[in-house]
């Protein structure tokens, strides 16, 4: 079990009542650090209690004011393997103080430590391509050779990509979620969220039995921002929810960079319109990692000249496979080994018929 301050454990208590307001339980802070015990917190605070949410919900809170009861939400927490840092730890992030809101509570899995690295925040639409998601994959493996520690959600699409990309690659992730830890949505990623929590960090403003709601992803996002030194939108529609994340990047002054989309993709719109509004562009890694004055680490991939051909020709684009052949004057059977081969080195990807590569520096 953490050991954890006096101070740490009341606000721990405090936050375990779901039906009291964020702005109550923040003014209550100074209660109690000027209290000596929990008691004596309940009372120092009764008066502002009682004006701001009644003499029944003072009551609840009175009545629970014991350190039996303390004790047994730590506990609580302990029995799910949570940890927990205050607006009053010494451990608490500093990236968030100025955040909206800045979460009073920190609920965590995994190593808290983390914090202190050098985080960017991923994200993208849960609705994106294939060809979208591979090129995630790339920016994640690029970004985390550069010594970068990806910040994300838990949702489909690229948030899972981001996540599933670095324990691939055993590196360090960090997910923020939208609920308490009892409840991650969606459920079938409870299992990757525990992977991350053993070789990463999992975060959540909420206590583990908190059931998300539709306000809380939006909400959530602040937090990715808040953490990270910059952010790259992958992908999302003009009215993603993913540019939440890019409006409190843009609000806290962090490095906004967009990847553009072609014309008519709608789950690209939105990150064509933030570059039109002053999002950086960037279409591969090297563009952060070289805007932060870091090297870029070179994977020689090796290219054979019939995988060669096939690359020229989707250069200027996605093509369906008769196009391809086509072009290189060959039957299906002759050129799918090539595609195969391709697409296992990450360098094409395809939807359906059609082929596209996920990266545009293969001539470098």
């Amino acid at each position: 079990m953490k050991d954890y301050t006096k101070n740490e454990t009341y606000l721990i208590w405090l936050d375990s009542f779901l039906g009291l307001e964020y702005k109550h339980k923040r003014a209550l802070v100074d209660f109690i650090e000027e209290s000596a015990d929990i008691s004596e917190f309940i009372v120092l605070a009764k008066n502002y209690l009682v004006s701001a949410v009644g003499e029944n919900e003072y009551n609840t809170l009175f009545s629970s004011a014991k350190e039996f009861y303390v004790d047994y939400v730590l506990e609580g927490l302990t029995k799910k393997g949570v940890c927990a840092t205050t607006y009053l730890s010494k451990d608490y992030p500093q990236a968030l103080v100025n955040v909206d809101c800045p979460p009073l509570v920190i609920y965590y899995k995994g190593d808290i430590d983390l914090l202190n690295g050098e985080l960017f925040g991923i994200v993208g639409s849960r609705k994106s391509l294939p060809a979208t998601l591979s090129v995630t994959e790339r920016y994640v493996k690029e970004l985390c050779a550069a010594g970068f520690i990806p910040v994300t959600g838990i949702a489909e699409g690229v948030d899972a990509k981001v996540l599933s990309t670095a324990l691939d690659c055993g590196e360090k992730a960090i997910s923020v979620v939208a609920g308490g830890f009892n409840h991650v949505y969606p459920k079938r990623h409870t299992e990757i969220v525990e992977k991350i929590s053993r070789n990463g960090l999992v975060l959540s403003e909420y206590p583990p039995d908190t059931i998300p709601k539709p306000f809380h992803f939006p909400v959530r996002n602040r937090i990715i921002a808040g953490l990270s030194k910059g952010v790259v939108i992958m992908s999302g529609a003009i009215k993603s929810g993913t540019l939440y994340t890019a409006e409190y990047a843009e609000e806290y002054g962090k490095d906004l960079f967009a990847v553009p989309f072609s014309v008519g993709v709608p789950s690209g719109a939105g990150c064509n319109d933030l570059i039109k509004r002053g999002a950086m562009l960037t279409d591969t890694p090297k563009d952060i990692i070289e805007f932060y004055g870091k090297s870029v680490k070179k994977v020689k991939i090796e290219i054979s000249p019939a995988e060669r051909e096939v690359i020229s020709v989707l250069s200027d684009g996605e093509l369906h496979i008769e196009k391809i052949c086509t072009a290189l004057n060959k039957r299906v059977f002759e050129i799918t080994p090539f595609l195969s081969i391709l697409e296992i080195k990450g360098l094409i990807t395809k939807s359906g018929n059609v082929y596209g590569l996920t990266r545009n520096d293969l001539e470098e």
